[in-house]
């Protein structure tokens, strides 16, 4: 996850923390998602940042607010990320990311980024843009840049992409899925949560949308600095499976009866 890290976002984040735009709490939300790498890696979940990698910084790297408005602390914290990448700097080429993505030889590092982009590519394309005036990321990577790789990387056009993307939505029913049993989680900081479904259909198909959750953090093990919505949403998690397994149990031994 990290190496993807580096080579999606990295570019655009050390872009936009470099920058004045940046504001003070997404250094602070950066800090806490490399804190949460470190307790996981150190609870032997099998997350590493791959062959060469340089050590994450310490738990507890980031203490204090840094302020982005400061020259010295955007410097300082850009390094702290690139070591804890295990990356000396990163590539802005263009051509250098093409390449990389077209070659089908075995790699050590970006495993999965080939295979990724050509799920988004063939069937449900996921891109995120930052074209909103207020975002505090960098606007480059629109739409038309995306879309561009996959006709540069497998020679799929713009619209095969769309038409991919039509079929799965009437495959498995887009944001109207007729589902059973299901509870769609999100975090509202999350970029994908407005592709899930975020208002219940039913008494069956439930949403839950946790304030300043990131992608999947509702996964991650506890933590003692774990928000109080996080740790409401886990609850709300937890009490509808509950309920979802008592009427099973019900049902089945009323089958059995």
């Amino acid at each position: 996850m990290a190496v993807w890290l580096a080579r999606w976002l990295g570019p655009l984040l050390l872009v936009s923390l470099w920058g004045l735009s940046a504001p003070a709490s997404l250094l602070r939300r950066l800090g806490e998602h490399i804190q949460q790498f470190q307790e996981r890696s150190a609870q032997g979940l099998g997350l590493s940042l791959g062959p060469g990698a340089a050590a994450l910084p310490k738990v507890g790297w980031l203490e204090q607010l840094l302020d982005p408005f400061n020259v010295s602390n955007r410097r300082s914290f850009l390094q702290i990320v690139l070591h804890s990448l295990g990356q000396k700097c990163l590539s802005f080429s263009r051509a250098e990311t093409v390449a990389q993505l077209r070659s089908t030889e075995p790699q050590l590092s970006g495993v999965g980024d080939r295979q990724w982009l050509y799920q988004t590519c063939t069937e449900f394309g996921f891109y995120v843009t930052c074209e909103n005036p207020r975002c505090p990321f960098s606007q480059l990577p629109a739409l038309p840049s995306q879309l561009d790789l996959c006709e540069q990387v497998f020679g799929l056009s713009a619209l095969s992409v769309a038409q991919a993307v039509a079929q799965t939505n009437s495959y498995y029913g887009g944001q109207t899925p007729g589902a059973n049993q299901v509870l769609f989680v999100n975090g509202d900081t999350d970029p994908w949560h407005v592709l899930s479904v975020t208002q219940a259909l039913g008494s069956s198909e439930s949403t839950l949308l946790i304030r300043t959750g990131s992608h999947c953090l509702d996964m991650a093990p506890e933590r003692p600095s774990d928000s109080p919505s996080l740790r409401l949403g886990r609850q709300n998690i937890f009490q509808q499976l509950q309920t979802w397994l008592k009427l099973a149990k019900e049902s089945q031994i009323k089958g059995e009866v």
